[in-house]
């Protein structure tokens, strides 16, 4: 009994002892594969966050490097534009020669392949370097055009293909080109896109990395793998593609079906723009992956390792030696971790030198903020705006450079995003007012943005001073104002002349009807009882009645071709003008004059007005050669500008004095006496209105003794003769 009980014994022993190590292998093995599960993922994590910030960082510096060149060009542009010589002659239509003001520009600033004047209709005028047929040609589709012509700003257009050859892809930066009362035309600047994007080169993106930009419309702009592709990409569909034109950044991985690969793609838009960068890398091609993958593989592989050692030392009975070779692993585990992170920190601080290189030289303030307001970063422009310095502005909260009524407002909104994420001025541009180091408030332009890192949230945003913007506007405007008061007073003013003309000379019919009259049945009826100066009295009074009733008629005329609505349409001016020649020959058959009138003449314009400015040409011509022995008329037309012509009326006539040619279409001028030529003073004031009506303008040229030629064009509306369409 003894013996079978030690044996009984015995066995029990075995059973709890190996109970025990069934156990201890257990709990080691659980607690190493919890730990090795949670480490894995902690440096999963860590790593991938790494590499992914180094893509989203190339893609946002693309961004702001893509903003910035925009910003220069259309700074260039609007420059261009606005010098006062270039204006004056854009406003009077002489294309030619405010295009040779831009002559050297192409030269001088090599990433612009081309510039170009169109009229507000987007019809081309002039361009540098000229390309054969393209003047006159309406670019009125182009989205250039569509884009400032919506609001007359700076636009820069989408990237197309451009019609003259060679057909290469370009955009266009195009801005109006203001005068006093609007704008005159529009100068455009067009682009190659690789010239401008040449500096894409300089980014190290990385093994077998690509950058591609894409307009407001979703068209790949560039391709910096696909450099001689053919044509333009639509790629709005893409899902990167629409965030980054929708305002958002952000990196991500996933299947391109685009280039049928597995890669790490970051999008960032282009701030006040419209377009928006894409920086993809293959992930198999990604090194920070490929070393995130063995480092992984040999964790595990060590994790594995230390498990099989302790399955050997519970079996073995080797928990000393267990023990030390877990902690040897430990070591060596610690010691690659360091060196990790060593070379993340190494891989950040490049990342910060690179933003630095873009903020520090930056023309707008740009401000960083961690997840409790508090500033982290002020770059030059920001201390150059506020007027703080780096060390007086960093650790110290935001609402440091905004008025103290907004205080309350950005600390509620901060709590909320924090907590809810909904964010107001987030991803958006807006007007807000600062508050500068000595109390003064301004108003700027803000556009912010958050990033996180981790599980830290940050914040940064671009101020811009628009102190002189706003005070621009506010005198635009107030000049508006005014201009629409004077504008408003001066109609009034006008429809009471009128009525007090048409309404004097109307009443003033009666009594000199009645004048005429009588002293005509004077004549009649006294004649034998009156001698010669009591006769002579009568007549002059006659005449001067006469006098006075052509003179109010002619100021009913005045007054017609003022107040007349205007109607177009096509007006044969060679019929029109042979009409009112026949007109004369009639009322005066003994007269001879040689008249000639150019064929086809046709413009655009009103008939009865433009008979009333013939019969005031013609019939002056036709009085002041009335003591010329061999008199002639001749009424023709000549080129005036590219697309308008200029019409005339000369004689060989009395003519005038050019000394005295201001004063030729002013209401009852006169340069020559009654005696010598009859007259009222008012015809040619009357052609003058009509022709401004019109969108023309009148002027003569005389020599004395020698005849006269009176001038004046119908605006953009004339048409050229069939001949001339011919030639």
């Amino acid at each position: 009994m003894t013996g079978l009980a030690k044996l009984r014994n015995m066995g029990a022993s075995l059973i709890a002892r190996a109970s025990i190590r069934w156990a201890a292998l257990f709990l080691v093995s659980a607690a190493i594969i919890a730990t090795a599960s949670s480490s894995y993922r902690e440096i999963d994590k860590e790593l991938t966050t790494v590499a992914l910030l180094r893509r989203e960082a190339v893609a946002r510096i693309a961004a702001v490097t893509l903003a910035e060149k925009f910003g220069r060009v259309v700074d260039v542009a609007i420059s261009l534009a606005t010098r006062v010589r270039f204006r004056e002659l854009v406003n009077q239509e002489k294309w030619g020669e405010a295009i040779k003001i831009m002559h050297d520009i192409p030269r001088d600033l090599p990433h612009i392949e081309r510039l170009f004047l169109t009229d507000t209709k987007g019809t081309l005028q002039a361009d540098v370097p000229a390309l054969p047929g393209v003047r006159g040609t309406n670019f009125a589709y182009r989205e250039w055009y569509r884009g400032v012509s919506r609001d007359w700003r700076p636009y820069v257009s989408p990237v197309y293909t451009r019609a003259a050859s060679p057909q290469i892809n370009v955009f266009a930066v195009a801005v109006p080109v203001k005068n006093a009362g609007g704008v005159a035309g529009i100068l455009v600047l067009q682009l190659r896109v690789e010239s401008l994007l040449e500096w894409i080169n300089t980014i190290d993106t990385g093994r077998q990395d690509f950058v591609y930009l894409v307009d407001s419309k979703g068209q790949v702009a560039f391709h910096s793998r696909h450099r001689d592709r053919p044509g333009i990409a639509d790629m709005s569909g893409v899902p990167v593609v629409m965030k980054s034109l929708r305002g958002e950044h952000g990196v991500e991985t996933g299947f391109d079906p685009v280039e049928n690969e597995e890669a790490i793609v970051a999008y960032a838009p282009v701030p006040g723009y419209g377009w928006g960068v894409v920086s993809q890398q293959p992930l198999h091609a990604s090194l920070a992956f490929a070393t995130k993958e063995a480092q992984l593989r040999r964790l595990l592989t060590g994790y594995g390792f230390i498990l099989l050692l302790c399955v050997l030392a519970i079996f073995m009975a080797s928990r000393i030696a267990g023990e030390r070779r877990r902690a040897e692993e430990d070591r060596r585990m610690k010691a690659e971790l360091e060196q990790r992170v060593v070379e993340r920190t190494t891989a950040l601080q490049g990342s910060e030198e690179r933003f630095r290189a873009v903020t520090e030289t930056a023309s707008d303030a740009v401000i960083s903020a961690d997840g409790r307001g508090d500033i982290i970063y002020f770059n030059p422009a920001a201390q150059r705006i506020f007027g703080y310095s780096v060390e007086e502005a960093v650790n110290q909260p935001l609402i440091l450079l905004m008025p103290e009524r907004f205080h309350e407002a950005h600390q509620r909104g901060l709590r909320r995003f924090l907590k809810t994420g909904e964010a107001h001025v987030i991803g958006k541009t807006v007007e807000l007012a600062g508050k500068r180091k000595d109390g003064t408030e301004f108003p700027l332009e803000l556009s912010l943005s958050s990033w996180k890192v981790g599980e830290e949230i940050f914040f940064s945003g671009m101020a811009r001073d628009i102190t002189q913007r706003r005070q621009a506007e506010e005198r635009i405007q107030q000049l508006h104002r005014d201009l629409q008061q004077r504008a408003v007073e001066l109609e009034a003013t006008n429809c009471e002349l009128e009525a007090f003309s048409y309404s004097v000379s109307h009443d003033l019919r009666s009594p000199l009807r009645s004048i005429d009259g009588f002293g005509q049945a004077l004549l009649e009826d006294c004649a034998s009882r009156l001698d010669d100066q009591g006769r002579h009295y009568l007549n002059r009074i006659r005449s001067s009645t006469q006098h006075m009733g052509q003179l109010i008629d002619d100021l009913l005329k005045l007054s017609r071709a003022t107040r007349t609505e205007i109607r177009r349409e096509p007006v044969d001016l060679t019929q029109l003008a042979q009409s009112v020649i026949t007109g004369l020959e009639i009322a005066e058959p003994d007269r001879k004059v040689e008249c000639r009138v150019q064929a086809s003449m046709v413009v655009d314009g009103d008939p009865r007005l433009l008979r009333i400015v013939l019969e005031n040409l013609i019939g002056n011509a036709w009085k002041f050669t009335s003591r010329t022995a061999q008199a002639r008329i001749d009424m023709a037309s000549f080129p005036d500008g590219a697309d308008n012509r200029a019409y005339y009326v000369r004689d060989n006539g009395a003519g005038f004095d050019m000394a005295y040619v201001d004063k030729l279409f002013g209401v009852f001028q006169r340069l020559h006496t009654p005696a010598e030529f009859p007259g009222t003073g008012i015809g040619l004031a009357t052609v003058q209105r009509i022709i401004h009506r019109h969108g023309g303008r009148a002027w003569a040229e005389s020599e004395g003794g020698k005849g006269a030629s009176f001038y004046f064009t119908l605006g953009a509306f004339s048409r050229p003769t069939p001949h001339e369409e011919q030639s």
